[in-house]
């Protein structure tokens, strides 16, 4: 029996999304974020359980895996962030329907400790446009150097 990927396609056996035939004119699908979390050597043995795939099944809970309002999650190998653990960055989509300057960008450390709940809270404060109050103590404030 064979799978199709969100896109429709064929996918290879074995994998989720993996097309047996790609279509290099077949646009990325659309997301409204992305969270990058890293699977680095460091970040991945405080992890008790696979955070990506977690997170996974967490945004189909909440419906953030297609439409308009789709979240997608990357592994990282690592973000240079050892000394943070847990370490995930989230980018906003500038053409998202609820982008917002202040909120495109963020970097959140100890995610590995994060309960369902906070994940919820940080999908839910994505679709709005905003950053979640209940977890600003975990964001990695920003940087920019010689400014």
């Amino acid at each position: 029996m064979s799978r199709t990927n969100a896109m429709g396609s064929t996918v290879v056996p074995g994998t989720a999304c993996k097309p047996e035939v790609p279509d290099p004119d077949r646009p990325i699908m659309f997301a409204a974020a992305q969270i990058f979390i890293c699977d680095g050597e460091r970040c991945h043995g405080c992890h008790k359980e696979d955070p990506a795939e977690r997170l996974r099944a967490l945004i189909k809970e909440e419906g953030c895996h297609q439409g308009p309002e789709r979240i997608k999650v990357t592994r990282t190998h690592c973000q240079g962030a050892c000394r943070f653990r847990g370490f995930a960055s989230v980018y906003q989509n500038g053409r998202a329907r609820h982008y917002n300057q202040e909120a495109s960008f963020s970097a959140w450390k100890g995610v590995h400790k994060w309960s369902d709940e906070e994940w919820r809270e940080l999908l839910v404060a994505l679709r709005a446009g905003r950053l979640p109050e209940s977890l600003m103590s975990c964001r990695v404030a920003e940087q920019v150097y010689g400014a």
